[in-house]
């Protein structure tokens, strides 16, 4: 793997990439999320049997998302309870954020990670299913019936 090409495929891939990894992780891991996926796809430059990289470069921030919300929910809890242990004190206020933002994020945070990437690709990027089912690696099939079910959710969710 030459630096060019990694260069040239950041270039063009990073910052749908990153808006993508933001509906899934959220503002302030998205980028990193990106950044490590980039890493390991390049990294032995594993890119060299791969015919569409830029779903290649999806899944991995799929994957890698998932990985990383896993990880950070463990660490904020084992935070939050060593905390409460050793301090005894409530946990910090949050940053104010506007109203909306907090119900779309709960709203969202109910549904699945495949969920909430299909209802991403879909709504935010506009993409059709195949294409979506492309970027997830799964059938065109698997994408309508995540949406149904996200949809399904989120309209009890939101009581609509």
């Amino acid at each position: 793997m030459t630096a060019t090409r990694l260069e040239e495929a950041y270039r063009s891939h990073a910052d749908e990439l990153v808006r993508y990894a933001t509906a899934m992780v959220g503002p302030a891991r998205a980028k990193d999320v990106v950044t490590d996926a980039f890493l390991t796809v390049f990294d032995g430059d594993r890119t060299h049997d791969v015919d569409h990289l830029r779903a290649y470069l999806f899944r991995a921030v799929y994957h890698r998302a998932i990985d990383e919300g896993r990880s950070h929910d463990r660490r904020r809890r084992r935070e939050e309870r060593d905390t409460r242990e050793r301090l005894r004190v409530a946990p910090a206020p949050v940053a104010e954020v506007s109203q909306t933002a907090i119900d779309a994020r709960r709203a969202l945070a109910v549904l699945t990670d495949q969920q909430r990437a299909a209802v991403f690709l879909t709504y935010w990027c506009d993409l059709p299913p195949g294409e979506v089912a492309d970027l997830l690696g799964v059938r065109p099939g698997t994408v309508k019936k995540q949406l149904s079910r996200a949809r399904a959710k989120l309209r009890e969710v939101l009581d609509v």
